[in-house]
């Protein structure tokens, strides 16, 4: 009787011994088969430039395979997609996480470009700059260049034209960003030269004759509806001091002061605002015959700065 029962539970004890071995290798089977179809699922989304969606898929990877040799990829992913979504609050932010949470990794002086790039967008340049200085001191030649071209480009944006040049000059002849960076370089070597209105002269040509000085900064519109308005306050207030109207002409006279400074305060903001515009447009001319653009190589994580030139 009692071997009678034997058999049985010695069967059913071995089923479960096998059970319990044989799961967990069809669990990894199934799970290593997961992992790479969720990757994969993302990596399309983002070559697809769904980046936000992207994002989703690469945070669910990281949760659901955390000890997985692709987390490392997915962590900078995430980062890249907040760059190219224009997100760059979130983009720095994540870049911070990825320095700290990788500080041996390979792709670590690329999160520093992107980080860069990401605080020259906000206009943080303080911050870009100190980015692209550490790149500067840490990378290789290829990083190094682009390093040294966003820092001049930086101070070209804060009109630090000295600086700018420095920096363009920095660029390896080797590289190819060394045409665009000669071109720019040579460039602001001309920008003393540009068109200039000196803004008290400007000033002054308007308390002389009103308008004069909105013509001399090439606005004679402006010149001559300063002119006319001025000169018929002018006249109504003499007519009225002619005919011993001295209230009414104290009154036209008291407006007439308000268009008067009104005139030369114009006169001035134009010769500051035509100073501006030449140099925002000479900086553009350059940039356009540079044709500056970003790209990013998806299969070897890696990131360029493409130039065409114009002549």
């Amino acid at each position: 009787m009692n071997q009678t029962y034997k058999l049985p539970v010695v069967v059913l004890s071995l089923t479960v011994l096998l059970v319990i071995v044989l799961l967990p290798c069809q669990a990894r089977a199934g799970h290593t088969g997961n992992d790479k179809k969720q990757f994969e699922f993302a990596e399309q989304l983002f070559t697809d430039k769904d980046f936000n969606r992207a994002i989703t898929e690469y945070k669910r990877f990281i949760f659901l395979f955390p000890d997985n040799n692709l987390c490392e990829k997915s962590y900078y992913r995430i980062c890249e997609s907040y760059f190219k979504a224009e997100r760059w609050e979130k983009a720095i932010e994540s870049l911070e996480h990825f320095e700290s949470k990788f500080p041996h990794s390979s792709m670590l002086n690329d999160a520093v470009y992107l980080k860069g790039m990401s605080e020259k967008n906000l206009k943080r340049y303080d911050e870009a700059i100190s980015s692209f200085k550490s790149i500067i001191a840490s990378c290789s030649e290829p990083l190094r260049n682009k390093a040294f071209y966003q820092v001049a480009l930086i101070y070209v944006d804060t009109e630090e034209w000295d600086k700018a040049r420095e920096y363009f000059l920095k660029v390896s002849d080797q590289n190819t960003l060394y045409p665009s960076a000669w071109l720019f370089s040579s460039g602001l070597e001309n920008i003393g030269n540009l068109p200039h209105k000196s803004p008290a002269l400007a000033g002054t040509f308007a308390a002389i004759i009103p308008g004069a000085g909105h013509l001399y900064t090439e606005r004679p519109q402006d010149a001559l509806i300063a002119f006319l308005l001025n000169g018929a306050f002018i006249w109504a207030a003499v007519e009225l001091f002619n005919d011993d109207n001295y209230v009414a002409g104290g009154v036209v006279t008291f407006f007439e002061l308000g268009w008067y400074s009104g005139n030369i305060y114009s006169a001035v903001s134009s010769a500051h605002k035509y100073n501006r515009r030449v140099k925002r447009e000479f900086i553009q001319n350059l940039k356009d015959r540079c044709n500056i653009s970003y790209f990013f190589d998806n299969d070897n994580s890696r990131h360029f700065l493409m130039v065409s030139m114009k002549f």
